[in-house]
């Protein structure tokens, strides 16, 4: 192919793309001057000097030996774009024949407007930053079967597969909870697949979870989704059979999401992305001793006036249980079952934390000798700041960015304390979305959101949730070299827009 035909049809399906993103945001349950904005909430792109490159290259490395098995021809089959690809792996997630707008309107409609959701949310991202992907970082040949050159122009970060099939995975899971982590393992392998085919980077596949997951927490403000939801679980229990009691399949008490039926196994010493945890543990040690790392260790407290605390100051309001009781008992309910799915996994896949493997003593006093025989995996804090961030935005969807950040800040401060290794702080997260899909099946949760919605309406402007309208986001956000956000006055060496400079 001549370089002038592969720039045309490079341009031809850029303006493909651009015409299916405005399309797709009246199909979506989020319009995109509504979607949380990832590049504020989130780092941006590792570079190839950063630490967790090391730990994309493990994983592209161990993705390329799973080609040749049965897994790899999943991955080539899944690399397909379209709703059509999710239909095959929901159908096979519920054992059904097929889902389509003939035989099955009600899951089809779910499932189109949630994978929309989940693409139009990387949509800001894969206009503004540009990434390359594996195989063009390497110089390799496109591998999967349905992987074609216009991937050579289109931004690795974030993996827009990984986006959309997490998003539609979150919103099958809440349809359907007695198949929550059938559902969800689906969902993550499907974005895994893409580490697979060499298309996309592990850290490209980790945020699209992520941006998925902000997108489907403000779903949750449109109606529609829920009704949606409502209309294809009914179908669902027509088709198989099942009676419905109250809107829901089931009688059981709360079954929390086993994450060990989700998530990968955590990683040990014999594998080769150990060597990125250990990089990123000693980087963020220097952290502890700036005004960064007596956040993260004030932070270490796990209670709900911690939360309270946390999320008052992204939302600017004081939150107490004398002020705003409503949404203090939503937030010890969250806290409450964030616990449980985090201390039943513990002890199912224990790893040491890392200031007990490498024989240091621990940064946050006190906490040492009740926090050393406990698993690293998953990380409890980080489970419990992503939940009670994800259920925040449907209080205040006005500020969800500032939610999100400190939502994920509050994981992130588990890795500069030495407590948690990254992997195990990145793999929580994704349980923690399948936690609050199904925190939504609970009528105790809704009643408690509900009620904690209306007063902050209450004590706000009195105009209902669902039409607030979005916090600007304030854009990608400047960093020193030790992480700390850089102000309009820091000197030296800054990172921005995945790019370092030097100020004067």
């Amino acid at each position: 192919m001549t370089k002038k035909l592969f720039l045309l049809i490079a341009a031809l399906c850029m303006t493909a793309q651009v015409t299916l993103a405005q399309g797709t945001d009246d199909l979506a349950y989020v319009k995109m001057t509504d979607m949380p904005d990832a590049l504020y909430f989130l780092p941006e792109p590792p570079d190839t000097t950063s630490y967790i490159f090391i730990d994309d290259m493990a994983q592209w490395q161990w993705g390329k030996t799973m080609r040749s098995t049965a897994r790899g021809a999943q991955a080539s089959r899944e690399s397909r774009w379209q709703p059509e690809v999710m239909r095959m792996v929901m159908a096979e997630a519920l054992e059904l024949d097929t889902i389509s707008n003939e035989q099955t309107p009600a899951l089809s409609r779910l499932l189109e407007k949630a994978y929309n959701t989940g693409d139009l949310s990387t949509a800001k991202a894969k206009d503004m930053l540009f990434r390359k992907r594996p195989f063009n970082q390497i110089n390799e040949a496109l591998w999967a079967q349905y992987d074609d050159e216009f991937l050579f122009t289109n931004s690795s970060y974030p993996s827009v597969h990984a986006a959309f099939g997490w998003a539609t995975a979150l919103a099958f899971a809440e349809m359907w909870p007695a198949l929550q982590d059938t559902i969800m393992r689906r969902g993550y392998e499907f974005g895994e697949n893409r580490v697979i085919t060499g298309a996309h980077w592990q850290s490209d596949v980790t945020a699209g979870y992520l941006f998925a997951a902000a997108a489907i927490a403000r779903a949750h403000c449109n109606p529609d989704f829920d009704e949606d939801i409502r209309a294809a679980r009914a179908e669902y229990a027509r088709i198989k059979g099942v009676t419905l009691t109250n809107d829901f399949p089931f009688s059981e008490e709360f079954d929390v999401p086993h994450g060990e039926r989700i998530l990968n196994n955590p990683v040990d010493t014999t594998s080769a992305r150990y060597m990125a945890d250990l990089m990123l543990y000693w980087s963020n040690k220097p952290i502890r001793y700036t005004d960064r790392g007596e956040m993260a260790r004030i932070e270490a407290e796990y209670s709900v006036n911690m939360m309270l605390k946390v999320m008052g100051e992204a939302i600017g309001l004081q939150l107490t249980d004398e002020g705003t009781p409503a949404i203090t008992q939503l937030m010890g309910y969250v806290l409450e079952k964030a616990s449980e799915t985090a201390d039943r996994l513990k002890p199912i896949r224990f790893r040491k934390r890392p200031f007990v493997q490498l024989s240091e003593p621990s940064f946050v006093a006190g906490d040492e000798e009740k926090e050393r025989g406990k698993s690293s995996f998953p990380s409890g804090h980080t489970n419990l700041g992503w939940a009670e961030a994800l259920v925040m935005v449907e209080v205040a969807p006005d500020h969800q960015n500032e939610i999100l950040r400190r939502g994920y800040e509050y994981g992130k401060n588990r890795l500069i304390v030495g407590y948690h290794w990254y992997t195990d702080i990145e793999a929580t997260r994704q349980m923690t979305s399948a936690l609050v899909a199904r925190l939504h099946t609970d009528p105790t949760f809704r009643e408690l959101l509900a009620a904690a919605r209306a007063e902050y309406e209450r004590i706000t402007t009195g105009v209902p949730a669902v039409s607030i309208s979005v916090k600007p986001a304030e854009g990608p956000r400047a960093y020193r070299l030790d992480g700390i956000p850089a102000t309009e006055n820091t000197q030296g060496i800054v990172i921005e827009n995945n790019k370092k400079y030097v100020r004067h």
